[in-house]
């Protein structure tokens, strides 16, 4: 498929990103030019593929892109989070400093980010209706499960298994 070479590709900038942002990330610091920079490139990456994908006739189209940018808004603190999370994550591991603590914070902080990203996804779904037949808006579900999916994979490649003891 066309759009997962796209966003594996996007996806290795923003790991690219993410890796940098571990090495140089400090605490109260402005947020970095690069982690900034990928995470424009994801969100483009993203649109482009739901254009792609998606064949909206023009009708649909002035439908679904202000939902979306509503939807995409409010995915976006959720998405911060993560990539914070996981930096702080990476940190930790790389400094040998990942206590127990913080290995509860960080489940209990990866739920919560996933519970609020489905009741996102829960609220939004009536808006992408109103939009969309409903083949259209399964297809947009499928797509961002499957781009999500992609990143989901691709960290997991990335990010260092927690020592047990």
């Amino acid at each position: 498929m066309r759009y997962l070479v796209r966003s594996l590709m996007v996806l290795a900038i923003c790991l690219s990103a993410l890796n940098a942002e571990s090495q140089e990330y400090s605490a109260g610091s402005a947020e970095p030019q690069e982690l900034a920079n990928a995470r424009a490139l994801l969100q483009a990456g993203r649109e482009d593929i739901i254009r792609d994908e998606m064949r909206f006739s023009e009708a649909e189209a002035a439908l679904f892109w202000p939902v979306y940018e509503n939807y995409r808004l409010e995915l976006t603190g959720l998405r911060d989070r993560y990539a914070d999370l996981i930096v702080g994550y990476l940190r930790a591991y790389r400094d040998g400093a990942v206590t127990e603590n913080d290995a509860v914070r960080l489940i209990d902080d990866y739920l919560d980010i996933k519970s609020k990203q489905l009741q996102i996804r829960k609220k939004h779904l009536e808006y992408f209706r109103e939009a969309l037949p409903p083949r259209k808006v399964a297809r947009f579900y499928q797509l961002e499960n499957k781009l999500d999916a992609e990143l989901d994979a691709q960290l997991a490649m990335f990010v260092p298994l927690m020592d047990p003891v």
